[in-house]
């Protein structure tokens, strides 16, 4: 009796373990994200939406409202999580993203993912797909404010590890590349966990960076993207562009359609 059940528990471990397997090395569906963005941009309510077989959830995060949470705990498992905008509050884009990973949830992104959309839903699960003509930009926002360079392990380039800006007469930390909350959200999103910091970013855009901010004394208010080849370096998810753009100019009049006055282009 003893060892049918142990191989009927052993039939029902693999069965799942493949199961899991399976969803996670389905290939990207590129059809069923570009319905998935239709259904989305329809009439659907605002800023969070899920389909009635719940197998997408809509958050448009450009109305300044954050993220109705639970909406987003009844997508299904391998369902669709379709966004556009800035993310709403980290604190809820922090937990959330930990639940569209415990669903095996994909990403799908359109229009302009910005701010917390870049920094946490961006990375959230397994999979991340970014329909054409949309732009994924990360930036600081610390132009008043003192900051710090330090050369991360891998490079000579210099990269922002503190700034400190001013709270009413005293000044406060605002930003630190090894603050806990984030290296807990990142550890184990990223590929090297012991050497990420915060906020990702590129050779090349450190570089662009630094030199903005000796020519002026201020770091500058400039957003940045990431290629495919530097968000692979960067994180363990698999994260696909439907069309990267190719160039400065294509990066610029993206951001420009979007808001945004430029941004710095990672090749």
């Amino acid at each position: 009796m003893v060892s049918k059940l142990l191989r009927w528990a052993g039939s029902i471990f693999l069965l799942l373990y493949a199961t899991g397997l399976a969803a996670q090395d389905a290939k990207p569906n590129p059809e069923a994200y570009h319905r998935a963005v239709e259904y989305c941009r329809g009439d659907v309510p605002q800023p969070t939406a899920i389909s009635p077989d719940r197998t997408i959830v809509c958050f448009s995060a450009k109305t300044g409202l954050d993220v109705d949470v639970s909406t987003v705990n009844q997508i299904a498992d391998n369902g669709l999580f379709v966004l556009s905008g800035y993310g709403g509050k980290r604190d809820t884009a922090m937990s959330v993203s930990d639940l569209l990973r415990s669903r095996n949830a994909t990403v799908v992104v359109f229009d302009v993912c910005a701010y917390h959309c870049a920094e946490y839903y961006f990375v959230a699960s397994a999979r991340t797909y970014v329909v054409k003509n949309t732009i994924v930009v990360w930036q600081h926002f610390l132009s008043d404010c003192q900051v710090t360079f330090r050369e991360p392990h891998d490079s000579s380039v210099p990269k922002l590890w503190r700034a400190e800006c001013l709270n009413g007469k005293e000044w406060r930390l605002s930003f630190a590349s090894d603050a806990p909350v984030l290296r807990q959200f990142y550890q184990d999103r990223v590929v090297d966990r012991y050497h990420f910091e915060p906020l990702p970013d590129s050779e090349y855009v450190r570089k662009r960076l630094k030199r903005l901010y000796d020519q002026t004394g201020r770091f500058p208010e400039i957003g940045w993207m990431l290629s495919p080849t530097s968000l692979k370096r960067l994180f363990k998810a698999d994260i696909n562009y439907e069309a990267y753009p190719q160039s400065q100019e294509e990066a610029t009049a993206l951001a420009n359609q979007f808001g945004a006055r430029d941004v710095i282009y990672d090749p």
